[in-house]
């Protein structure tokens, strides 16, 4: 202990201390960005989890109650349905955008209105699908847009900003 009144360690001692155990009274500045790399990385685990809950049926069955839904809306008709290569461009397309889009674009309230603007025109595929007599298959571009954007939400705030 040091002979300061308080019975605590001195400045010194304290930072001392603080290299000792590895830490840094500072912090340490946040390592430059990779936005092409990363978005592209990100975008992928984002489709590869997409890809693997279709493979096991979790996105039919999700699928299927959104067209069940749709069915209820009073069209006349049954919903044919969508080739599964088009949801999947859509979802490649949308969701390689958006991790790009969030890893260049500065403020974290932009990259919000990003997400949520891809988000939000992914949704609004369902009635236009039903209009079409097309059963939606979106959940699969749901669930890679929301992984890609909170991924890249995570690298953008953890990496310095693009200039």
């Amino acid at each position: 202990m040091s002979s300061e009144p308080g019975g605590g360690l001195s400045l010194g001692q304290h930072e001392a201390s603080l290299r000792q155990a590895g830490m840094s009274g500072r912090t340490e500045p946040k390592p430059e960005p990779h936005p092409g790399v990363a978005g592209l990385a990100i975008a992928c685990m984002g489709l590869v989890l997409a890809l693997v809950l279709d493979r096991l049926g979790v996105l039919r069955s999700v699928d299927r109650s959104i067209g069940s839904w749709v069915q209820g809306f009073g069209l006349d008709g049954d919903l044919r349905g969508l080739d599964p290569w088009m949801a999947w461009t859509w979802a490649m397309l949308m969701t390689v955008g958006l991790c790009q889009a969030v890893l260049h674009v500065r403020r974290a309230w932009r990259r919000m209105i990003l997400i949520m603007g891809a988000l939000v025109l992914t949704v609004s595929w369902i009635p236009i699908l039903a209009l079409a007599a097309i059963e939606p298959m979106v959940s699969g571009s749901l669930i890679a847009l929301l992984w890609g954007g909170v991924g890249s939400l995570i690298y953008a705030q953890r990496h310095r900003e693009p200039d």
